[in-house]
Formats: C-alpha cells, structure tokens, sequence
C-alpha cells in the first residue's frame, strides 16, 4: 500500500520545479466554502478528549459524507484551520484515512503534515513521513526547510549538514536584503548547533565547499562567534569569505571589533572599514563600546574624528557614554564634557526614541546649572508622552527634583504631564508634593481619572485606606466617574486589610454600575486564602462568574489555585466537571496541564491526575519544568513516590525531555518518601542516582541535606559535601544556611563553626551574609556574647556588609545575653558605619531588649525613634509595649498606645508630629491583644474604670470584634481581689495573729467559739478563694488546726503536703478531726 502511495505521488508532484514553495500558510481554494462543513464537524469533535479509534472512525465517516471526491483538499483544509491545536491523535486519524480509502497526499499535504509533527516534536512520525516524501521525489524547498529545522531542533550536525547542502542552490542565490527571514533564522541556530559541539571548522569548511559564505551568512557567523568570544573562527570566517569574494558588511565589521581583544585588534578591524569609504554606523558604534571596555583615549578619538555630520541616536548614546566615569572622556566634572559633545555633535539628533540618552543629557544639564539645555532638549521632544516619559524615568530613582526641573523645562503643563510628575511624587513617597500638585492640577483644570487614581494609589501605599476612599468619594463629586482601575487599587489594598473593608468597596464599585475586569477577578481570587469564609468565597466565585469573562486558560487556573487555597472540593470538582465536557475550554499551555495535573492531584484523583498527563502528551504539548513538577508532586504526595521517581526516569531517558528533570523536582520524590517515614528510602533514591551517574545539581544536595537536617541524621552530612566536592559542584548560601541550621540545632555549634572555617578556605567561595546570620543566629540561640561579637568582626573584616537582618540578630544576641545596652551600641556603629536604615524588626527586637529589662522609657524613646523614621510598627511591636505597660502599671501609657493604634484619639505630645497614620499597624490590633490589656489594666493595676473607658471607646472601631463577656471579667475583676483580701485576714485570725483591719462580715478572733472557727476553717476551704490550688486549701487548714493544738496523724499530715491535690478520703479524715475537735 505504501509504495503504491508513493507512486501516485509522484505523478502527482510532477508540475513542482525546483524551486517552487509550496507554503503551508497561504490560503487557497479549497480552504474555501466546500469544506467548511467537514471542517466545523471535526474541529468541534476534535475539541472533545477521545480515543484513537473514535477519531479514526469520524473522520473517515465525515470524508464519506460531505467531501467525497475531493478529500486530499478537506484534510489539506482541516489541518489549516486547526493550526497549531493539532495533536497527534488527530494527524494519525488523517493518514489513517490516507491508507483506508487509498488517497495520495499533494505536496501541500505532505507540508502541513510535517509541519505538524515538527510543531508537536513527534521526531519518529516526522522522520518516517519525510522518507516517504523523499521517495516520492515530492521534496519542495519548504519540505527541504522543515527537514533543516527537524535536524537542528534534534541537535543533529550531521543531517543538519545535509539539509543544508540540499538547500545550497537556494541559500547561495541570495543576498541579505533578498533572503527569506527564515533562510538566516536557520544558519543562525546551524552556527550556534555547531558552536556548542565544537564543530565549527567542520562548518566552515561546509560553507566554503559549497561557496555559501555570502554576505548575511557571514554575518550570522561572525555575529554567533562574537557573541563567544571566538576571535580566531571569526579571522579564519572572514579569510574564506574574501577567498570567495565576499566583502565584508557593516554589520560584519561591527561585530569583528566587537569580539576583538585588545586595542590594536579593534583598531586594526576599524581601520579596515575607513579604507574605501567612510564609516557606517554599526563599525562607529562597536569601536564606542571597544573604546568604553578598555577605557582607552585613542579609540574614543578615533571615534570622535570619524562622527558624520548626522549621527544617529544610538551614536550618540555609545559615544556620550564614553564621559561617564570610569570612560576615556570622563573627567572631573563629567556633566561639562557631556554638554560639549552634546551642543556640538548632537544637537539636532533626535531623541526621542532613546531615554537613557534624554537622561544623560537632561542629569548634565541639570548639574552643571545649564537650565536652557534642558529646556531645549525638552521641548525636542514631540509631545507630551515622550515628556512623560522622561519625567516617570525619575521614579525607579527617586529623583524627586530632577523631575520637578524637568516638569518646569516644559511649554506646557497638561494633564499627562501632571499626572507624571505626581507618580514621582508617589514613588519617592512624598505624600506633601503630590498633594500640592494635585491642588495645581485641579486649579488649572488638568485634573482627570488619572489623576485621581494616582493620588489614591499614593495613598494606599501610605496605608491610609480611609483617605483613599474619601478621595474616591470626592472624585465623584466634581463630575469624573471611577473606573476599574480607580477600584482595583482600593479593592486590593481593602482586601490586605480585612475581608468586610473588600466588599464594602465592592458595593460601592457595583452601585457605580461597573463590573468587574479581569483584574478585579484576578484581586477576587487572590484574596481567596485557607482562612477565607465560606460565604466570602461563593461570593467571590459568583463575581467572577457573572462578569461575563470568557473562560480562558488563564482563568481556569486561576480558579483552580484558589480553590486549592481554600480547600473548596467541591467548586473544584465542579470546575473540573466542566472542563471535561464540550464546554471545556482548548488547553494549549503546559502551565494550564500543571494547574489541573496540581488540582487532581489535590483532589487525591489520581485517575484524573494521570488524564490530563495523558491527554497533554496526545495533544503533543511539550511538558516544562512546572508541568513536570505539578505531576511528580501530584503523585508522590497521593502515597505513590515510586511512581513519580519513575516518571522521572522516563523523563531522564528521553534526550527531549532530559532537560526538564530538575531538584526541586526530586524534592517532591524525597518528600514522599520523608512524609511516609522512609528516610531510608530517601538515602536509596540519592545512592541510585549515583550508581546511574546522574548530573546532580546544587539543589539536588541541598535537599539531601536538608532531609538529613530534618530527619536528625547531621552524621550523613559529611559525606554529602564529600560527594559535592567531588563532583565539583560548590555549596551556595542555602547548602551552609542549612547544614549551620542543623549543627546549631543539634547544639554543636563548635562544629558549625569548622564549617565556617572550611567555607573560608575555599578558594571559589567565601561566606555571606546569610551564612554569618545563621551563625549569629546559633550563637543568640544560646547566648554566647564573645563569640557572636568575635563573629561579627571577622564578618566585617571579610568585607561581608551587614544588613538589617544582622542587626536584629546582634540585638537578640545582646539581649539574651543579658546586654541590652550593648544592642543599641551595635545598631547606631553598624547602622552609621553602613548606611543601614533600621526596619521594623530591628526596632521591634530593641524593644524588645528593653522591655526583658524592666526598662519601659527607654522601650517608648526606641518607640519614639521608629516612627520619626516613618517606620510603621506591627503587632509585634504593640504587643510588648502594652504588656510591659501592664506590667509596670502604666495604665496612661497603655491606653495613650491603645487609642494611638486603632486611631480613635490623638496621638500623645511626643508622638503627635509623626502623624497618626504611621502608628497604626498593618491590619490592625487583634483582639485577643486588647482582651490582654484591658484585663490587666484592671486585675494587675487596679484600673476597672479606665479598662472599662476603653473597652466603650474601642468597642465602636470600625472591624474590630470584642469580646461581648470581657465587660463581666473586667467588673469581676474588682471582687475577685476583694475576696483574696478577705481570705487573707481570715487566715490570719485563725493562726492566732492580731488583725487591725478586719472585714466587717468576720468577727473578731475573741469573738469566734470552736464552731464557730471550725466553721470559718471549713469555708475556708471549700470555697476555694484563697490563691492556690485545692490542695493548697488542704496544707492550709493543716496548719491551722495545728497550731490550735490540734494532733493529726503524721502519715495524713505528709500526704497532704507531698501531694497538693485531695481526695475524697483526705477530705473525710480532716473532717472527722474536726468533730473529734468539736467534741
């Protein structure tokens, strides 16, 4: 059957010369009309998950009934308008067709065949269906294209040679303003092919046999070897060429003196470009950046002398750049040298399509106090925009003032460029300026949506959420209507804040008529979390339902991820539903395959999770690393680790899909076997991939060890840095990170720090600052001063910078260390020494140091110095400030720090200038902190009114939940410390003591009778009241009845006291020495 297939196509090939293109991307008749319905039907079955067999069948079936006599034109027709959506089950249906009913595929066929099974990597069904093609002699030049790309995507140099040589008739007619884009595309990926296995002679010699070294395949050569490095393959390029005749072009040149390595090689290569003529561009260019590498004065002025009289802007930047410092034209003022060349070469070069060099330029003029270059080179600019954006350029910066000077260069202030401008404004989060601007823009009429939303933006940064919709209200109010984008911000911010602070912001959004964007879904289910309410999550998914969003793949995953978030099976399992029926929405992506690999997966259906794996690889989409990942994951944390080792290995197999397999990958595998208490079967994992001499990775040895850390097998540790430096492979900062974590864990930080050691003998590698902070860290674990401080001078005398991580880590060491003053000594050296502006866990760990020692004052002044840094402080930082309040029986400053954080009142004097904004944390307060400290203002301080002032007062905050029973605890408070003192007195009177204050409801002691004092013993201890436990009650009265002389049994009277807790049987026996008493 085959060879008869051949035969006829070759009768049908016949009218194809050489040189003719049949390309599969042009349309023609029979794309048309006829087909259309066969088309429609396929497409829509195709779209559908189904067998082989059912595929085969259909397609035979719908040939037979809408195409007959001219199906070589429908299937040409169907795989056109599949494209790239065609899988591999639907191109075996096609030339199964081909064979049931005899059919000879036309050379257009044959194309979108191959086409296909390049597109899905099926290299054996490509490589069997391009022999049948040779066969038939039906091979056109595109047929001879694709099979170079076949060869070179398999990295084979062999048959890509060939292919080229079949091509060589072709390459060698054209030039490189008439060779088809993919002709140099190809000999750029054949160089680099032969680059990478070191076979670039071998190439050369190619080319040269076949006299393929034209002008634009010259080019590709010399622009791959000077992308290497490769000097002496670019000389040995460039003698063949002119062996051929080929002269070099500009881009050429441009690239022989961008690989050169010394001076003279670059000038020699620039010299060869002004023999006959002037100099292009690209040689000027190279040379600039040749004279900018060795910073060498005779190549800038070689440079400079050969400017044509209209230099482009890319000139103009290389030869600019030269002034910086560092550069060969650089001096002591570079901004002078950078106007001279400016004014006298560049002038009049546009640009307005290059920033960095409106940069340059605009910062010079601005330096040296040139006000009317900058003008000048502002008003160049063509409109607003370019103005804009070279205004918004000051913001990665925080170039507030050079923005402003820039702002005032220009003819005329309109709303894009006030809008700009009050970005800066909010990226240097200067909440004044912008406010100011804001008030100008709005004065002359410039104040748009933008506007509005950029101020809003700012406040949001700010924290000031009540601001932000006050603005939002505001905007409303001058007539301009809010957008998604004015919402989204305040949506997302509201969202960080609390659940109901989101909705309300909703409604109002949806009383506005608006509906939400993409990016509103998108913030919807982000905010999605583990901890969201059930009620908040329906919502959310309604939303995004009712937005009229198209399903797409993107949203499929993202409402997958959200689900997984929230543990929501059941949406979940009903997204997946849907997925799987006709509605399903054609999954292109190996990322979306991992979205729903990872939900099956979490779902513990593993049927379904070995579906999709399944239908991805029919579909022929090439898995990635996070695909790869979602299903070794998937399967090994479902009780199947064995299963995804052995996907592993079918991916380390396959040469295409080598590259795929990766640590954290194996991670997943280690972690199967390590939740599954099978350490041993980790280490039998690790010894098998060394017995097949697997390429290990650093992440790879970094999870081993991390096994071992968790698993307390510190001992194997050794072996693996061992095997690490066998296999040449350095430790980086989380293999040390971890390896310190365990040792000083295992409390061997004496062996951690031989660690150290070893790392600083090590000629490649030298610690961080990560590796000192874990050692830091060890040694504040266990308060070791000396050390941690000798610690920290060989990190600075090791040029390692501290940062703020350092400093949290010394205060905590000094701290526990029982040097608090120490901590504040260290951070003002360090944070002086280096620049370091302290953050919120620096001040919250000084705080913290004075707040162990007793030392309140100094806690507030650290307090104090926070926020005149504009360091808002968290939880963390009210918490031990209001404890140690409470402690202290600093009930002003207790209530003064409640109000301050929840915003109910103003700020105390010495607080009160930094705003009332910055005190407030992120998310505010939580109420188990404020049940704490209201209920020690009034138990530990005696203060039930004031606790009960602020529990009123916070009560009417705005998401804050109380307690509904703290007022009764509070209250109760007050009694519960009367009764103590009463007990106290009682006891008192009855061990015989004289009592001057006694409560009215006890009588005095001459006043008690027997019963009477057996009466008040007995209540004394049934009721509980007095500190301790029952037990305690017990040894009381113990003592008591002896000291009236009573005798109780000794073996009664131990028991009591070596076992505080009473029985029953304890009970009666005190009782009966009671009544032998009364008797």
């Amino acid at each position: 059957m085959r060879g008869k297939r051949m035969q006829v196509a070759k009768r049908s090939c016949q009218g194809v010369k050489h040189g003719q293109v049949s390309s599969a991307t042009q349309p023609s008749q029979s794309t048309m009309c006829p087909h259309a319905s066969f088309v429609r039907t396929m497409s829509t079955f195709l779209r559908i998950d189904r067998s082989q067999e059912e595929i085969n069948h259909e397609i035979v079936k719908q040939l037979g009934i809408s195409s007959v006599g001219m199906e070589i034109e429908a299937l040409e027709a169907l795989l056109s308008t599949m494209g790239k959506s065609t899988n591999a089950k639907a191109l075996a249906a096609v030339r199964n067709a081909l064979e049931m009913q005899g059919l000879q595929p036309s050379v257009r066929l044959y194309e979108l065949l191959l086409r296909a099974y390049l597109g899905l990597r099926l290299q054996p069904e490509f490589a069997e269906l391009l022999a049948e093609v040779e066969a038939t002699g039906a091979a056109a030049p595109s047929i001879k294209v694709l099979a170079l790309r076949a060869a070179i995507h398999a990295s084979d140099l062999e048959a890509s040679i060939a292919c080229l040589l079949a091509l060589a008739s072709i390459l060698k007619s054209s030039s490189s303003a008439t060779a088809s884009t993919a002709y140099p595309l190809l000999v750029q990926k054949l160089v680099r092919l032969a680059s990478e296995q070191a076979a670039l002679p071998r190439l050369l010699q190619e080319f040269s046999a076949c006299e393929l070294l034209n002008v634009w395949v010259l080019e590709e050569l010399l622009e791959e070897c000077s992308q290497r490095g490769d000097l002496a393959h670019m000389k040995e390029s460039v003698e063949l060429a002119r062996a051929q005749g080929t002269e070099l072009s500009s881009k050429a040149r441009a690239a022989l003196i961008r690989a050169s390595g010394t001076v003279a090689d670059a000038m020699s290569f620039f010299e060869g470009t002004t023999g006959q003529c002037k100099p292009d561009i690209l040689p000027l260019v190279a040379l600039a950046e040749a004279a900018a590498r060795f910073s060498d004065t005779t190549l800038a002025d070689s440079v400079l002398q050969h400017l044509p009289q209209h230099p482009s802007a890319t000139l103009a930047a290389a030869v600019l750049r030269l002034c910086l410092a560092g550069g060969p034209l650089a001096s002591q003022d570079e901004g002078v040298t950078v106007l001279q060349l400016f004014e006298k070469h560049f002038a009049a070069v546009d640009l307005s399509q290059d920033l960095q060099l409106q940069r340059l330029v605009a910062d010079a003029a601005t330096k040296c106090g040139r006000p009317m270059v900058l003008q000048k080179l502002v008003r160049s600019l063509p409109d607003s925009t370019s103005r804009a954006a070279l205004l918004k350029s000051y913001a990665n910066e925080q170039c507030l003032d050079g923005a402003k000077r820039v702002f005032q260069a220009c003819p005329d202030s309109d709303a894009c460029l006030y809008n700009a401008l009050l970005s800066v404004c909010v990226a240097c989060r200067d909440i004044a300026s912008a406010e100011k601007l804001m008030s100008k823009a709005s004065e002359a009429g410039a104040a748009d949506v933008v506007t509005y939303n950029t101020m809003m933006k700012a406040h949001v940064q700010s924290g000031d959420l009540r601001r932000a919709r006050a603005l939002l209200r505001k905007m409303r109010s001058v007539g301009l209507e809010p957008n998604n984008v004015t919402f989204n911000e305040i949506i997302d911010a509201a969202a960080a804040q609390s659940s109901a602070a989101m909705w309300e912001v909703i409604n109002e959004m949806e009383a506005c008529g608006l509906k939400a964007s993409p990016i509103t879904c998108s913030i919807l289910l982000k905010s999605i979390q583990q901890s969201s309410q059930p009620k908040d999550v329906d919502r959310a998914l309604s939303i995004v339902e009712s937005a009229d969003l198209a399903m797409d793949e993107v949203l499929l995953s993202s409402l997958c991820e959200a689900c997984i978030r929230t543990s929501r099976t059941d949406l979940l399992t009903r997204y997946l539903k849907q997925q799987r029926s006709a509605r399903g929405v054609t999954i292109k992506s190996a990322h979306t395959y991992g979205s729903l690999i990872r939900s099956y997966g979490f779902l513990n259906d593993l049927e379904g999770v070995w579906a999709m794996w399944n239908e991805m690889q029919a579909r022929g989409v090439a898995p990635s690393c996070i695909t790869l990942g979602c299903m070794v994951e998937a399967v090994s944390t479902n009780g199947e680790p064995e299963a995804g080792l052995s996907l592993i290995h079918q991916m380390l197999k396959d040469k295409q899909t080598r590259s795929l397999v990766n640590a954290v990958i194996y991670c997943s595998v280690l972690k199967g076997f390590s939740h599954r208490k099978r350490f041993d079967q980790v280490w039998a994992v690790h010894e098998e991939m060394r017995k097949q001499s697997l390429q290990y990775s650093i992440v790879t040895y970094n999870a081993l060890i991390d096994a071992c850390v968790r698993s307390g097998e510190m001992n194997r540790v050794s072996l693996l840095l061992e095997q690490m430096s066998d296999d040449r492979i350095e430790p980086n900062v989380i293999t040390y990170s971890t390896v310190l974590k365990g040792y000083c864990q295992d409390n061997r930080i004496d062996k951690a720090f031989e660690v150290l050691e070893d790392m600083k003998k090590s000629a490649d590698f030298s610690p961080d600052e990560v590796t000192y902070n874990t050692l830091l860290d060890g040694c504040a674990r266990y308060g070791m001063l000396e050390r941690g401080l000798a610690l920290l001078q060989d990190m600075e005398a090791s040029h390692v910078r501290p940062s703020n991580f350092t400093l949290s880590v010394l205060v905590k060491l000094a701290n526990r260390s029982r040097c608090p003053d120490k901590a504040f000594e260290l951070c003002s050296e360090l944070s002086s020494k280096y620049h370091i502006r302290l953050n919120m866990h620096v001040y919250n760990n000084l705080v913290h140091a004075c707040t162990a020692h007793k030392n309140l004052p100094r806690a507030l002044e650290v307090f104090e110095q926070m926020l005149g840094e504009r360091v808002r402080p968290d939880v963390r930082t009210y918490t031990l400030l209001l404890r140690a309040c409470v402690d202290s029986c600093k009930t002003s400053e207790a209530a003064d720090l409640l109000r301050m954080a929840v915003g109910i009142s103003d700020a105390p004097a010495r607080f009160a200038r930094f705003g009332a904004a910055i005190a407030q944390p992120k998310g505010g307060l939580t109420a188990e902190l404020i049940g704490e400290t209201l209920e020690g203002i009034a138990s530990s301080c005696s203060e039930e009114r004031l606790a009960l002032e602020l529990f009123n007062d916070l009560r009417n905050v705005r998401g804050l939940k109380l307690d509904s029973r703290l007022p009764m605890r509070l209250t109760a408070a007050q009694s519960a410390r009367q009764a103590r003192g009463n007990e106290d007195a009682l006891v008192r009177l009855l061990m015989g003591e004289v009592v001057a204050d006694v409560p009215a409801h006890i009588p005095r002691q001459a006043q008690l009778g027997p019963r009477g004092r057996i009466q008040w013993l007995l209540r004394l201890n049934c009721i509980g009241l007095y500190k301790g436990s029952e037990g305690g009650h017990m040894q009381m009265a113990c003592c008591i009845m002896t000291s009236w002389g009573v005798l109780l049994p000794l073996g009664f009277v131990q028991r009591v006291h070596s076992q505080p807790s009473s029985s029953k049987y304890e009970l009666s026996i005190l009782g009966g020495c009671l009544r032998l008493v009364v008797c």
